[in-house]
């Protein structure tokens, strides 16, 4: 994504998380919502040291005439008429966990479904912490070389884009998907 004009549409959990990561990576990210400014103070604050424009107040057309990629955060329909619009021009459509799932060193389930993904996504991400146990080179703990991680996120918890840049190839991603996440993949 690096040096893609990117537009976020939706600046809650996902949107945040993903415009933060997407900046830091060389973007050029707009971040566009529907709601008023004053709404949105808390979230542009936390935002305030990434080079990101943000575009509030609705979601105007023109915003695609400058877009290479177009990235819908959870909640967001995707009747909206830029959406429509990005498609009739062809522009691909995206969103956080896609993007991590191109970019993530480890193996990563994923787990979807109409009932029970977050109770299942839950209880996988206990077993893969009970099994990152420190891995040794001589089975005696003090001779620990790396502990792989376990991390869980995705429709529950934190995006997992929030953590990319951390994670090593020996961890494992457990990623809660929801089938409006898995329409844009």
């Amino acid at each position: 994504m690096t040096g893609k004009r990117v537009l976020i549409l939706g600046a809650a959990r996902q949107g945040l998380a993903l415009a933060r990561w997407l900046s830091k990576h060389a973007s050029n990210v707009t971040l566009n919502d529907s709601r008023p400014a004053a709404e949105l103070a808390s979230a542009q604050a936390l935002l305030a040291d990434a080079n990101i424009k943000w575009v509030v107040g609705g979601h105007p057309i023109e915003l695609l005439n400058d877009t290479d990629v177009l990235c819908i955060s959870g909640g967001v329909p995707l009747t909206l008429p830029i959406i429509q619009e990005a498609i009739k021009r062809n522009i691909p459509l995206s969103n956080d966990s896609q993007i991590f799932m191109e970019v993530v060193p480890c193996k990563t389930i994923g787990i979807t479904g109409s009932a029970g993904k977050t109770t299942t996504t839950t209880l996988v991400g206990e077993m893969a912490e009970i099994d990152r146990r420190p891995k040794t080179v001589d089975h005696i703990s003090s001779s620990t070389v790396y502990r792989p991680r376990s991390y869980v996120g995705g429709n529950i918890g934190d995006p997992l884009i929030n953590y990319v840049d951390d994670m090593q190839k020996d961890d494992l991603a457990i990623l809660e998907f929801s089938s409006f996440q898995l329409e844009q993949m």
